[in-house]
């Protein structure tokens, strides 16, 4: 039976590498939902706004295909006394994240979503990954601010790019850092009929 065909609920260019490298064949489509804000909110309230978010990004795109598995995911950085960074639009945010996390550990929560058409079915679930900054002077932080690098990118680093002199440790899922937990897509998959490896090639 032929494998239903892929797509990936992302604006997100780390999260189309991330799955290209499970050998996967898919299409991008754009999302159309605004994520909701979990400032303020519990823990509790925070994963399931996370995952919901996910959710709901996948489901934004189904009106576009005919048939096929959907998936997509929804990222949060919680430091380590409980407060949630978001992505910096300007220097000056990401130099107030960069040094609230320098010297300290703080926590990336990942929610995924995969979606199946006809008939529908969804699946959602998330992993934590902790991650240790070290110690890095207000002037280097500056210089790599001015790499423009850390605009955009939730808690203001990217560990795929230059950020990755910024980590010293990280305890989980590495790809769940950079945009989407690798581990966590294969096992929703299957849970959806997909074993990763039958789509090899040799």
């Amino acid at each position: 039976m032929a494998m239903k065909p892929l797509f990936l609920a992302s604006q997100s260019p780390r999260r189309a590498q991330l799955l290209s490298q499970l050998g996967l064949e898919f299409q991008v489509l754009k999302p159309s939902i605004e994520e909701t804000n979990v400032l303020g909110l519990t823990e509790e309230e925070i994963i399931k706004q996370t995952e919901q978010n996910a959710l709901l990004k996948g489901e934004s795109v189904l009106n576009m295909i005919d048939e096929g598995i959907v998936i997509s995911g929804d990222t949060v950085i919680m430091t380590q006394d409980h407060q949630v960074l978001g992505k910096p639009i300007t220097p000056a945010m990401a130099l107030t994240m960069l040094k609230q996390l320098a010297g300290t550990w703080h926590r990336v929560l990942s929610a995924v979503a995969v979606i199946s058409t006809e008939p529908y079915q969804a699946t959602v679930d998330h992993v934590w990954t902790t991650v240790t900054f070290r110690e890095t002077s207000l002037d280097v932080l500056k210089k790599y601010i001015a790499t423009t690098e850390p605009l955009g990118k939730a808690g203001g680093y990217a560990i795929q790019g230059k950020g990755a002199f910024l980590v010293t440790q990280i305890s989980g899922s590495p790809s769940a850092v950079i945009g989407l937990p690798l581990e966590l897509v294969v096992e929703l998959l299957q849970i959806h009929g997909i074993k990763i490896w039958q789509c090899w090639t040799d």
